[in-house]
């Protein structure tokens, strides 16, 4: 039997009924087809029931010492152990939990822009979203510069033409992991290689890769990454990974009552805990479908 016919075979095995009779909005949809699923999915039975669980059961605010607050400091820790196991991060401190990816990226700018001093160029793509470009672009009243990385008429961005862009100058490069208009795919290892080789950093927009590859920041070696976690079946959130030691540099907004650490330190104000738990349930459901489906020598990060 070729490839392609183990893939059609593969493509026939997968229950396709039975995934989708766990997404209540399919079972409600009648004749509407969800074609723009590049915008975000749909979500899990088991994730509703993780959000309604929060609301109706510890609805409260976390950083207390009763019962239900005492829960929703446990649920966000689980969530964070969950998120972190996703994406390979070396701990759960790293994972930041907010609004959306384009507020994380805007935050984390600012903080570069208040470190640029020699290292003042940053090199950006004209293959990510605009979130991905302006938010560094607006730098440029901090004294930015910055080099563009094009893409080739083959509709990918080659590591060879990053590599003559980076210099003892650059303070970052900020790219995509896929482009979210055509799908291209990035070399990100090699990019932090080059990064680093340079003395530079990597911050890398992972939200339309998330949906389709399994993350490893430990593999790609980047230094900041965000994502969208209404992308991966769970509520409209976003999160930020970043090394611990650098999210420990990074200068970010925080009330005097907050301790100047990571996660903390980036988690300006209270975040929606119930979308959180939504996440924490959404990657739970990811390991569900893979250990159902996977080839039985794949085995959840959670089981290492």
């Amino acid at each position: 039997m070729n490839k392609h016919q183990t893939d059609n075979a593969n493509a026939t095995a997968f229950p396709v009924d039975t995934i989708r009779a766990m997404f209540p909005a399919l079972q409600r949809a009648g004749d509407f087809i969800f074609l723009d699923n590049a915008a975000g999915a749909q979500i899990p039975q088991s994730v509703l029931d993780a959000v309604t669980n929060h609301l109706v059961s510890h609805n409260v605010q976390r950083g207390g010492r009763y019962g239900r607050s005492v829960t929703v400091d446990q649920s966000v820790a689980d969530a964070r152990t969950s998120v972190a196991l996703l994406i390979n991060a070396y701990s759960p401190a790293e994972i930041c939990f907010g609004m959306n990816a384009t507020s994380f990226i805007r935050l984390v700018s600012l903080g570069i822009g208040q470190m640029l001093q020699e290292r003042d160029e940053i090199v950006v793509t004209d293959m990510d979203h605009d979130a991905n470009i302006a938010t560094w672009l607006a730098l440029e009243s901090a004294g930015a510069k910055f080099k563009w990385w094009r893409m080739r008429e083959d509709g990918n961005l080659h590591v060879d033409d990053l590599r003559p862009l980076v210099s003892d100058r650059t303070r970052l490069i900020a790219c995509t992991v896929t482009a979210h208009s055509i799908g291209s795919i990035v070399d990100v290892a090699s990019v932090a290689k080059i990064a680093h080789a340079a003395g530079a950093e990597v911050f890398l927009d992972c939200v339309h890769y998330g949906p389709h590859g399994l993350i490893d920041v430990q593999a790609w070696d980047c230094d900041y990454l965000v994502c969208s976690g209404y992308k991966n079946f769970s509520p409209h959130m976003g999160f930020l990974w970043g090394r611990f030691e650098t999210l420990k540099r990074l200068p970010t907004f925080r009330e005097d009552f907050i301790p100047d650490e990571p996660p903390y330190k980036v988690e300006a104000g209270t975040f929606i805990y119930e979308n959180v738990s939504g996440m924490d349930a959404a990657v739970q459901y990811l390991e569900l479908i893979g250990r159902n489906l996977a080839p039985s020598n794949n085995r959840s990060r959670r089981d290492n």
